[in-house]
């Protein structure tokens, strides 16, 4: 398979391995974009070409759901070396069951679907990037005031 390559930015590419249709929506630097919905079917995939922007966060990150299962997930972040971050170099990620796999140098790291979140939820999308991706669990408050906001609680 031919690495894709962007000389002034970076490339996220997102493969589905899951017999269940994906969807969800992506931002930009913490923006919806402008190919902000996505489905995708087994085997399907999308690319996601984008600049390195000087002074903005270059990020890239999705809200994703398979079935029952949810997901925010930082994809791109040229300020985190856990994730994809290096501009120029293909970023793929593979949807599969029990999450998303960021595939680096022959090796999967997997990153969970969190099946603690309702379909309720609505918070923004600064709220969600802020606990995307950390290794505790984050629980939605019984107390949502007119589905406006989540209040998120920390949970070990």
């Amino acid at each position: 398979m031919k690495k894709l390559s962007y000389p002034n930015g970076y490339v996220v590419i997102l493969n589905d391995e899951t017999p269940i249709v994906v969807t969800g929506r992506c931002y930009i630097n913490g923006e919806l974009s402008p190919q902000n919905e996505i489905s995708l079917n087994l085997g399907w995939s999308d690319n996601f070409a984008r600049d390195i922007i000087f002074g903005k966060k270059n990020t890239f990150s999705c809200d994703l759901k398979l079935g029952e299962k949810h997901g925010f997930f930082k994809l791109f972040d040229l300020n985190d070396t856990s994730i994809c971050h290096v501009p120029s170099e293909e970023c793929r990620w593979k949807i599969q069951e029990d999450g998303l796999c960021m595939f680096s140098a022959g090796v999967c790291k997997m990153f969970k679907w969190d099946t603690t979140l309702s379909t309720r939820h609505i918070a923004s999308e600064s709220i969600r990037y802020n606990i995307a991706n950390e290794p505790t669990k984050y629980n939605v408050s019984d107390k949502l005031k007119s589905d406006e906001h989540i209040i998120w609680k920390k949970t070990l």
